[in-house]
């Protein structure tokens, strides 16, 4: 089901929001989101024309406006005035054909908002764990200079009594000059990130020093991993784009048979009263019904293209239901294999690594390992710890897909 955010506008007083106040402001405020809801709006108008009963015509004659044209020459000149009312008359149920169509296109409407909806929050979930992941590299740059900082600090001593020598010195500025500019890059990439996020969440006020709260989605799928097969059954029950196509399968056959009743054709019934002072009889009364007839064209273009949009309608629906079954399959590989590369970090990765480190601070400090296997182990560790936030932000973005390709929202 969707769900959309219920509550007034999320301010942003604190500039830490969560994943889920993300979505709630993008529900509120995201421009394409909102064009997607004009669209149901000009379905329902539609609705309503299609129910709309032809309004009737009135019609009012003056005739005889000279006495000359009288027959009763001595009778006092009064003109003769005919009041008619017409009334169109449709026939065998087009009218009902057309509400139907047209509610089924509502129908369809509202589907395809669901769709927007889906594909939109997707884009919402990868922006935040975009900036989640900058701020979880900018982090690491800050960190990785504070160290350099503090080596240069214990080395400026020991470069004076001479415990080090100047070689060794340059090297760590060197380290400490690109530590540096590695974190320009992260501050760079972050506001990149912000940027992103914040586009899509239509910069509600007080943003710009918008951070994301550092929690990473469970991603789990409740009963474990299901079949590919019964997570695809899933997909195909609750996908809107796939639904929409089944709607506007029905939508097309309201359509063309409308377009085989238009051979009937319509009555118009008229009725009128004259009265004619100057005439014989003074008051008259008329009824008359006209009907086309159908002898040159019976509506072969119209039921043609009906026909050709019926086809579309189902060919459309086979793309998508095949669509949506790659999207599953695609979505359920990336996941478990982003998944399976985040628990080899966390079970056997990431406690070696910082280990790693501080033996080699501590053995620098008591001078048992030297100045490049201290930067070696920095460096090592630095690019553990990036690839780890890259999985973690892998991880998350591919459990939104695999939401996104299964219909349904994140609980």
């Amino acid at each position: 089901m969707l769900c959309l955010a219920a509550n007034a506008m999320v301010p942003i007083k604190d500039a830490t929001i969560t994943e889920e106040q993300a979505i709630a402001l993008f529900y509120q405020r995201n421009l394409g989101l909102i064009a997607a809801r004009f669209n149901v709006d000009q379905s329902r108008a539609e609705q309503i024309i299609a129910s709309a009963i032809p309004n009737p015509v009135f019609s009012f004659y003056v005739s005889e406006l000279s006495n000359q044209m009288s027959k009763n020459a001595e009778s006092k000149f009064l003109p003769a005035i005919t009041p008619m009312i017409q009334q169109l008359i449709e026939t065998a149920g087009k009218r009902g054909l057309r509400m139907e169509g047209a509610e089924l296109g509502t129908e369809a409407s509202e589907f395809d908002l669901q769709d927007v909806t889906r594909i939109l929050t997707n884009a919402v979930r990868h922006a935040f764990y975009g900036l989640l992941l900058a701020q979880k590299n900018l982090a690491l740059a800050q960190d990785n200079l504070d160290r350099y900082h503090q080596i240069m600090d214990a080395n400026a001593m020991r470069l004076k009594v001479g415990d080090i020598s100047e070689t060794d010195f340059t090297r760590i500025e060197v380290e400490s000059f690109k530590a540096q500019a590695d974190l320009g890059r992260a501050q760079t990439a972050l506001q990149q990130a912000r940027t992103d996020l914040l586009l899509l969440l239509g910069w509600p006020e007080n943003s710009l020093s918008l951070t994301a709260a550092d929690v990473w989605p469970e991603a789990k799928l409740a009963g474990g991993v299901p079949e590919e097969i019964q997570l695809t059954r899933k997909a195909l029950e609750k996908r809107p784009d796939l639904q929409a196509a089944r709607v506007r399968i029905n939508q097309t056959g309201k359509n063309l048979e409308l377009a085989r009743r238009l051979v009937y054709p319509d009555i118009t019934v008229s009725g009128a009263y004259a009265r004619d002072p100057g005439n014989q009889f003074t008051n008259t009364g008329q009824l008359g019904i006209s009907v086309p007839l159908p002898l040159f064209y019976h509506q072969e273009g119209e039921i043609a293209k009906a026909s050709v949009a019926m086809n579309n309608a189902e060919l459309n629906l086979r793309q998508t239901d095949q669509a949506v079954r790659a999207d599953v399959i695609k979505a359920l590989s990336f996941w478990k294999s982003a998944d399976s590369i985040v628990r080899h970090f966390q079970q056997s990765v990431l406690a070696r690594i910082e280990k790693l480190r501080s033996a080699q601070e501590f053995a620098y400090q008591k001078g048992a390992t030297g100045l490049l296997d201290l930067i070696d182990a920095e460096r090592n560790y630095k690019a553990m710890m990036l690839d780890y936030y890259t999985a973690l932000a892998n991880r998350s973005n591919a459990w939104a897909d695999l939401v996104t390709a299964l219909g349904e929202e994140v609980k």
